[in-house]
């Protein structure tokens, strides 16, 4: 990224900081409404398995506002955690999925973004007990993690940090849990390489790929 670009990433991020009150008077959630309904459907239907709930790659946070709303009600003992780097792609991560076909003109997406700006968003909708952490999902410390899961929502669009947050995070999934990976949709739109992480994975621990309605499924 450009000094110039940065610069601007910056004064954008902090412009929607002060306005987010006006800007964001609704939960800015990035999921189609169908992979939405799957994830609180989830959420609900693995009440009962122990383990918190973890999302990967939250953004502005819009789905942690509705999902920690429905997981703080039915399940008040399970902690709702956000990862992100709250700073665009890391650059070589992207670059790698840009050799693979990715289109440049995704280089800047979400990098207007700041973890205060997300956690501003995410206490004007009262949903003060959801935890951040900044960092890549590939080289976060492994004590920002919690024992055990019993859902997962992973959502970082390219191969390679799909596949190393499947490693790193299956293990502490718990029995009964799952773990949805975004953007593995197969349309001819498709520009993300999510699948191709999620599918890496599959090979490697001899499970078999389930697409449902864009989400990769892994299930224990």
């Amino acid at each position: 990224m450009s000094r110039l670009n940065s610069l601007h990433s910056r004064l954008y991020a902090a412009a929607k900081y002060f306005l987010a009150p006006i800007i964001y008077r609704q939960p800015p959630i990035g999921l189609e409404p169908s992979e939405l309904g799957i994830y609180l459907h989830e959420l609900l239907n693995r009440a009962s398995v122990p383990g918190d709930i973890a999302e990967i790659g939250c953004h502005m946070g819009g789905t942690a506002c509705v999902a920690s709303a429905l997981v703080k009600k039915y399940t008040p003992h399970k902690s709702y955690t956000c990862f992100d780097t709250f700073d665009g792609f890391v650059e070589s991560q992207l670059k790698a999925d840009l050799d693979r076909g990715t289109p440049t003109s995704v280089q800047m997406r979400f990098a207007n973004n700041s973890l205060a700006l997300v956690r501003r968003i995410l206490d004007l909708h009262g949903c003060n007990e959801v935890h951040l952490v900044k960092g890549d999902i590939a080289t976060v410390p492994n004590e920002s993690f919690s024992d055990r899961y019993s859902v997962i929502l992973l959502d970082v669009d390219l191969a390679e940090p799909t596949y190393v947050g499947l490693k790193r995070l299956y293990p502490r999934l718990s029995e009964g849990g799952i773990i949805l990976i975004d953007d593995c949709r197969q349309d001819p739109g498709q520009i993300w390489k999510a699948m191709l992480g999620y599918q890496r994975f599959c090979k490697e621990n001899d499970l078999a790929p389930r697409i449902h309605y864009g989400f990769g499924i892994i299930e224990k």
